[in-house]
């Protein structure tokens, strides 16, 4: 009985010895190469198998070789690409085409003078696309800023058809100069050295025209522009032409102007009483003879009535790009 026991045990542990071995033997090695749509090899692509760590980054050839079970699933990952998804099915040799992820892609910004991808920017940026122009009913590029870009204040100088606004990024720098900043349009920088309230330079371009606004205040600012960039610098990007057939393009919008809201002033009666009330407590009010009667008055001219009134408004823009 004994030796029969003592015969079993040595079984069970062949087989518990016999087991990796036999799984291992159930692996097989699997190479390959991960590329671009256009055929060139991606270094540093992640392939790893699925549900496990067992995995591995491509050469500066794109080749990778791992030891797989023959029913394993493949995970392999790039930035810039679109996750995939590969069965091994039994093959010992792939070739894995990863796909642009146009959404990463398409999210580009304008640095200096030239672009980059917002993911390997670590500066700070605020954009404003097209669609937000064309959302808004401005007439100058500062009004399109307004209220859309995040640590930007627009203030306007003055009630003045195309007079200027200042302009203020993440608040004042400066107690004896100027705090504008410059505008870089399409490559041409525009200095705004003084705060002047009778004139904008922004005004003479049509926001139509403007395909994108970047809003700049960092170190890729300033290591292009110098000092004159430390208030910040807005690059804007207008239409350009582009290969191919001519492109008219016809804007156009009708509108009303009102005041959202009046102000709760006193009336020509009210104004008299306030007025007599003050002249008899306060000696440097003198009194009015205007007022000595003013149950006499009427309610008088409301003059928000006459200033502010319903105004329609329209647009038209036309534009070709060749």
């Amino acid at each position: 009985m004994k030796c029969t026991v003592t015969y079993l045990r040595s079984i069970v542990l062949w087989l518990v010895c016999m087991t990796p071995l036999w799984a291992f033997s159930q692996n097989i090695t699997v190479t390959g190469t991960v590329q671009d749509e256009a055929g060139d090899p991606l270094i540093g692509a992640t392939v790893q198998q699925k549900g496990s760590g067992n995995g591995i980054a491509t050469d500066v050839d794109g080749h990778f070789k791992l030891s797989l079970p023959k029913n394993a699933t493949l995970v392999v990952s790039y930035v810039g690409y679109t996750t995939q998804t590969v069965a091994v099915d039994g093959r010992t040799n792939l070739t894995i085409v990863l796909k642009e992820d146009s959404e990463v892609l398409d999210e580009v910004v304008v640095v200096g003078y030239g672009q980059m991808k917002r993911s390997d920017l670590t500066g700070s940026v605020t954009s404003v696309g097209e669609d937000a122009v064309k959302k808004s009913i401005a007439t100058s590029v500062d009004q399109v800023l307004q209220g859309r870009a995040a640590g930007v204040q627009i203030q306007a100088n003055s009630g003045t058809p195309g007079a200027s606004t200042s302009i203020r990024i993440r608040g004042i720098n400066s107690l004896n100069a100027t705090n504008q900043p410059i505008f870089v349009i399409d490559g041409v920088v525009i200095d705004s050295t003084t705060d002047d309230e009778t004139s904008n330079p922004l005004s003479s371009i049509n926001p139509s025209d403007i395909v994108s606004m970047d809003i700049l205040k960092d170190a890729s600012a300033t290591a292009i522009y110098g000092s004159r960039a430390s208030n910040g610098v807005i690059m804007i990007t207008t239409k350009r032409g582009k290969a191919g057939e001519a492109t008219v393009t016809y804007d156009m919008y009708l509108g009303w102007q009102e005041m959202p809201k009046k102000y709760d002033l006193l009336n020509l009666r009210e104004y008299a009483e306030h007025h007599n009330y003050r002249a008899e407590y306060i000696s440097s009010v003198d009194q009015s003879a205007a007022f000595i009667r003013p149950d006499l008055l009427g309610k008088g001219t409301d003059w928000q009535d006459e200033l502010f009134r319903k105004a329609f408004m329209m647009n038209h823009s036309i534009s070709e790009t060749v």
